[in-house]
């Protein structure tokens, strides 16, 4: 949190470091507005769905520009959710580095080194770390456990089901497994059948954005600059919350 610093308006970081014998102190900036969670549910339309989709761009629009601060720093969060950004006033910021993890880089001196992202050449896997996050924005990769994976592509799938949540008002399953059905069927291609059969409509290009990136196979699914560059993120209909009352 200190290297991450303030700077950025979607991403909380440290104002200021304390120790004394017994604890250590980061001091950070404060958001009042609560969690975006909690916008999710107040902006949802029952058995219509979630938030309205230029409602929803807004807010995730400020959660790409978090993450692409997060990777230009190195950083994969891997407990992105919607309880995990908080909201301060009109804007929203990404919290909670507990699970969060330095992506290794290729050295340019020499490729046989390992060195981060201001002196690396190319992005490398990460060994199994243990499950860890919720399980509702787990990647599959992450629940298995099994293979070394790649930290950004594991955030942008999270990114995808918060994107999901905020559109439908609920997530898109209970564990990231082909055990379960509704995982199944998401991977399998089928999003936005499933959605319709629950008399959910979605747009084309926002059902298309969530396919894309919800794919079983990390590298099949959309990197942070082909997200940030869809033509549903890009749409200009953007639209911002009304303003939550200060609940002190």
């Amino acid at each position: 949190m200190q290297m991450i610093g303030i700077d950025h308006p979607n991403v909380l970081g440290s104002l200021e470091v304390l120790q004394d014998d017994e604890f250590l102190y980061s001091v950070m900036p404060y958001a009042k507005g609560g969690d975006l969670f909690g916008y999710v549910v107040n902006e949802s339309r029952g058995e219509e769905g979630g938030m309205e989709e230029d409602v929803a761009r807004y807010w995730f629009k400020q959660i790409l520009e978090g993450l692409y601060f997060l990777q230009s720093k190195g950083i994969c969060h891997r407990d992105l959710s919607l309880e995990n950004i908080l909201v301060d006033d009109q804007h929203c910021l990404i919290i909670d580095f507990g699970m969060c993890l330095r992506v290794p880089y290729t050295s340019r001196d020499s490729p046989t080194k390992i060195t981060d992202v201001t002196h690396g050449l190319s992005r490398r896997l990460i060994r199994p770390q243990g499950t860890c996050g919720k399980h509702n924005y787990m990647s599959p990769e992450i629940f298995e456990n099994r293979d070394s994976f790649d930290g950004f592509a594991v955030d942008l799938w999270a990114a995808g089901v918060i994107l999901y949540i905020m559109l439908t008002g609920f997530p898109p399953y209970d564990h990231a497994t082909l055990s379960d059905q509704r995982f199944e069927i998401i991977v399998g291609g089928q999003l936005m059948e499933q959605l319709r059969t629950w008399d959910i409509h979605l747009g084309e290009t926002a059902g298309g954005l969530l396919q894309s990136m919800l794919q079983l196979r990390p590298s099949d699914r959309l990197t942070l600059a082909q997200v940030m560059d869809h033509e549903w993120v890009t749409n200009p209909n953007v639209r911002a919350p009304e303003p939550a009352e200060d609940p002190y």
